[in-house]
């Protein structure tokens, strides 16, 4: 996300050559810190995979519409289910993939929602223990998506400010749009998480329905929560107005405002 922020704000000056020298440096570091770091993402992400498989595993059942075991398991590049959300209407999948994904071998087996709900009943009692498939199906491959985009960003902008001079590149004035790309799927990846564990707060141990405080009433939920909106509202907007502010007046302006802040050292003269 830092990388991308520098690299909208470096194209934003470059687009208005603006301090090039400076910016054009800014920007091929954050080029190769970004590709860096959406690659280690990546596999960071397939490594905390293959821990859901063996801690949550009905949240990866979920992520991807699998309603049976299957093994191998393949992955699924498109799937439509019925109205009730529990069963596959039809599917486009590549075989073994997912087997892949969860244990790093091709034939692996990979438990189904059903066969896990069946087993969650007989372990925890009744009860629906599948979670809202359709998000947890779809803030998956939005987050998937908008992180291999994020690659293929970050790779091309490398590969162009090695080959070139950036500042005569008419695509430039799009970058700064790529600033949403971390965003989007940082707030994908967190509906996943926590619509995924659904119905537990404490997965396999405290239901959401058993963590509400017996003391608490609708009206302190009401209190507490616009209390917390307009807390975290306020720094959103002090936030956003600071950081556009100095990444558009550039870095002179805010070098000269450092300066200008520096405390004064007043000592007695003789």
């Amino acid at each position: 996300m830092a990388a991308f922020l520098i690299l909208a704000v470096s194209a934003y000056h470059i687009v208005r050559k603006q301090n090039l020298d400076f910016f054009k440096r800014s920007f091929q570091i954050s080029a190769i810190v970004g590709l860096i770091a959406s690659f280690l993402i990546f596999f960071g992400g397939l490594a905390m995979g293959q821990f859901m498989y063996t801690a949550q595993p009905m949240k990866m059942a979920a992520l991807e519409a699998l309603w049976k075991t299957e093994k191998p398991a393949s992955f699924s590049l498109l799937t439509i289910g019925d109205l009730t959300g529990k069963e596959e209407v039809w599917s486009v999948r590549i075989p073994y993939a997912m087997s892949f994904l969860a244990c790093n071998n091709f034939s692996c087996e990979v438990k189904g929602v059903n066969e896990l709900q069946a087993q969650a009943v007989e372990k925890y009692g009744p009860g629906d223990y599948i979670p809202l498939m359709v998000v947890t199906y779809w803030t998956f491959r939005i987050m998937m998506i908008f992180g291999f985009v994020m690659m293929g960003i970050a790779t091309f902008l490398v590969w162009t400010s090695i080959r070139g001079d950036i500042t005569k590149s008419k695509w430039m004035k799009w970058v700064p749009w790529a600033l949403a790309l971390p965003y989007l799927a940082n707030a994908s990846g967190w509906i996943l998480t926590e619509m995924g564990r659904q119905p537990w707060i404490v997965y396999g141990l405290l239901k959401v329905q058993d963590a509400v405080s017996p003391n608490l009433t609708p009206v302190d939920l009401l209190i507490s929560l616009i209390g917390y909106t307009a807390v975290y509202g306020s720094l959103i907007v002090a936030m956003v107005y600071l950081m556009k502010k100095y990444a558009i007046a550039g870095p002179d302006v805010a070098m000269q405002e450092s300066v200008d802040a520096e405390p004064m050292h007043v000592g007695s003269q003789d």
